[in-house]
């Protein structure tokens, strides 16, 4: 065919698609399949319409002068191979008006060839899918941010998604924020990183004034704000350099509201261009700020969750879910430090005394305290207990006695609690954290098992964990479970040993002593399994066993008509102000048919301090009923002459501790003291720990007429005692 014939065919090919292009009122171009760079031979007047260009515009140009930043490489792609391939396909594309608009388009590709001719053509539908596009954004973004909170997100993430979503369909350079407004009226940035930082510095923490920027207006006027020209509008007069530094020429601005219509924030966009939006635009905009608006309610819904679960409501410190949860992911950056727990031996009686808000208070005020004595950044403090604070620091092992020491240096001045200054004496329990660990629960229990080795401790202490002492622990915890069953098979025995008359060494009387040998753990010390009683609630049991067989031991020497001595018992302070105390011990003395005078019972000297009113009744009520007190170790508790005056009692037992210092002059006086406390209130007083011949002239030379110790007498098994 000539080429003159071919140009002929083709201008009855291009006049048949002006005519098709008349009555087609979808926006469609067509393009030159034939030439390498597939330029636009036709478009309609709706796709000049839809881009904002002239014939002259497009005419001749590949379809790239369309494209963009926010146009993906993957679609431009995919309308190439459809076009080289001569194969049909809908491609969704984001194309750019003349006026740099971006706009998600619809093409859809349709090949069309003249065999008879040889010619090929591509038709092209366009079909402006924008407000699909922003309606399925919007349904994402919801999404999006529902899923983000339930993850715990964190609001100022949730927001600045929701402006990045809200900028892709903008011009390149929009900027978009979200300004959160408290009830003192500062600007809070919620969501900005598009913004440099100098204009977020400048905006943050600034008063909302109505006419003040285009935010401030919209926030006060409660409705969008649209400024064409921010250099010589009247909202942006303080704010010009500003403006000018950062390339801003138009912003919007929608309020953003919450549930009860009242505006919490403003929703803005800032363009490097001028910019008048359609009310499509407004429309967005609003919807794009009832995401933020739900997105701040149900965050902070949730920070308020948070709050509750991880806070201590009394004193406002992170509470033991917090520490323990932060704790682990501290120990992930594999620093030295410790783990500590802090307690006072003042919370229990203040509580006591002035109930538990006053000791919310103490705990508030060495939490206050601590903060302020520490490197927030590397340090955690929280409430773990009622009466305990927890503690991390990552500090280096050499620096770590010095640094609890300056620790405590800050709790040295007086706390006030209700109308009274109170000095406290602190005890710590301090487990080492090796850049290894990684068992945030081992950390904990070791410095909680520090710090009962502290409470041991007279004044403040700090203990430090050891593995000994772990063990110790441990075993501790085997005798409570194995106490039970032991007195239920009769492995806890007793033995008695003689109070002695001094001069003569006749026997007075005796005191009875609890025994335990296990088959599994052996012999127990008494100072490990009492204890552990008296932390495990089976004390009672136990002194009530020793009662038993004390007073079977008794009915038998009666039986035989043999000497009847009196026994002493001791009683823990919790048995002795238990309602059933007095009743059980007139049931088990009628019951074995024992008179109650045969019967002492020894009490420690802090039963007057626990509840002295309580403790006198209790005494008088042992002494209508027959039976004798004493009080044991003397001298090394709570000793206080105002109570020992108001109880009834017959005896007082110097502690052995005394009388094994008794070459001491000082430990001379005390005992000197006590003897003649005991002589002027009308008691006994009985030396404990005689063990030399020495002790024994010493006792007699201050006045001490009885006593008992390893000098005289051993404790013995009762079958041996009984031979007595």
């Amino acid at each position: 065919m000539h080429t003159h014939e071919l140009k002929r065919d083709k201008k009855v090919i291009m006049e048949w698609l002006r005519r098709l292009g008349v009555e087609f009122h979808t926006s469609f171009l067509i393009v030159n399949s034939e030439m390498e760079d597939q330029p636009v031979v036709y478009a309609n007047d709706a796709f000049y319409k839809m881009i904002g260009y002239s014939e002259e515009e497009t005419l001749g140009r590949n379809g790239r002068f369309l494209h963009g930043e926010k146009t993906a490489m993957e679609a431009k792609e995919q309308i190439r191979k459809c076009v080289d391939a001569s194969k049909s396909g809908i491609v969704e594309i984001v194309n750019y008006r003349k006026n740099s608009t971006p706009f998600w388009n619809e093409i859809t590709v349709q090949p069309l060839s003249f065999p008879e001719k040889d010619f090929k053509f591509t038709l092209m539908l366009q079909h402006d899918i924008t407000d699909r596009k922003r309606a399925e954004a919007l349904i994402k973004l919801q999404k999006e941010t529902y899923t983000g909170i339930e993850k715990g997100y964190m609001l100022s993430a949730l927001l600045q998604n929701i402006c990045n979503t809200a900028e892709s369909f903008f011009i390149d350079g929009a900027k978009c924020t979200v300004l959160l407004i408290d009830d003192t009226e500062l600007y809070k940035i919620g969501a900005a990183s598009s913004m440099p930082k100098g204009f977020q510095d400048a905006i943050d923490g600034t008063v909302v004034e109505e006419d003040i920027g285009t935010c401030g207006a919209a926030f006060h006027r409660q409705e969008a704000v649209i400024v064409d020209d921010m250099s010589t509008d009247y909202l942006w007069r303080n704010h010009q350099q500003l403006v000018k530094t950062y390339n801003l020429v138009s912003s919007w601005s929608i309020p953003i509201f919450n549930v009860e219509g009242s505006a919490i924030g403003t929703f803005g966009i800032y363009f490097p261009s001028p910019l008048t939006p359609h009310e499509k635009d407004l429309a967005f905009m609003e919807e794009v700020a009832s995401i933020a608006s739900l997105a701040i309610k149900y965050s902070r819904q949730h920070e308020e969750v948070l709050r509750l679960a991880y806070t201590d409501e009394n004193t406002d410190l992170p509470n033991r879910n917090y520490f323990r949860t932060e704790i682990t992911e501290l120990l992930k950056e594999g620093k030295e430090g410790f783990v500590a727990f802090l307690s006072t031996d003042e919370y229990v009686k203040v509580v006591d005394q002035y109930g538990h808000r006053a000791g919310d208070t103490i705990l508030r005020e060495i939490g206050k305290r601590l903060m302020l004595s520490q490197n927030l950044s590397d340090n955690l403090i929280a409430r773990f207990s009622d009466s305990t604070l927890a503690m991390y620091s990552a500090t280096p092992f050499t620096k770590i006695p010095d640094y609890l020491d300056h620790l405590l240096s800050g709790l040295v001045e007086p706390i006030k609690v209700g109308d009274m200054e109170l000095f406290l004496t602190l005890k710590m329990g301090v487990a080492i954290v090796t850049p290894n660990q990684q068992d945030s629960e081992e950390l904990i229990r070791c410095a909680d098992s520090a710090l009962s080795q502290a409470k041991l401790q007279t004044g403040e202490a700090i203990c430090y964990f050891e593995s000994e002492h772990d063990e110790f622990m441990m075993k501790d915890l085997r005798v409570a479970n194995e106490l039970t069953a032991a007195l239920r098979r009769n492995e806890v025995g007793v033995h008695l040993q003689p109070k002695v008359d001094l001069t003569t060494g006749e026997i007075l009387s005796f005191e009875a002593l609890a025994r335990w040998t296990s088959p599994e753990l052996g012999t127990i010390p008494p100072d490990v399994f009492i204890p552990a009683a008296e932390k495990n609630g089976k004390i009672r049991m136990l002194e009530q066993n020793v009662l038993k067989q004390v007073l079977q031991w008794m009915k038998k020497r009666t039986e035989q008509e043999l000497k009847i001595r009196q026994v002493a018992i001791n009683i823990s302070a919790d048995h002795f102000f238990h309602h059933s105390f007095v009743p059980y011990l007139m049931d088990m003395t009628a019951e074995y048919g024992i008179d109650p005078k045969w019967i002492q019972l020894e009490i420690t000297e802090r039963i007057g301090f626990v509840d002295i009113e309580t403790a006198n009744k209790v005494f008088r009520h042992l002494r209508h009923c027959g039976f004798t007190t004493s009080i044991d170790d003397f001298g090394t508790g709570y000793s206080s002459l105002s109570y020992l005056q108001k109880l009834p009692v017959e005896e007082l037992k110097i502690d052995r501790s005394f009388i094994s210092t008794m070459h001491e002059p000082g430990t001379l006086a005390i005992i000197r003291t006590i003897i003649q406390l005991a002589e002027n209130l009308n008691m006994r007083a009985v030396a404990e720990g005689v063990e030399t011949e020495q002790d024994r002239q010493t006792l007699l030379a201050l006045g001490c007429k009885v006593g008992q110790g390893y000098f005289f007498y051993k404790p013995m098994p009762l079958n041996e005692a009984y031979l007595l």
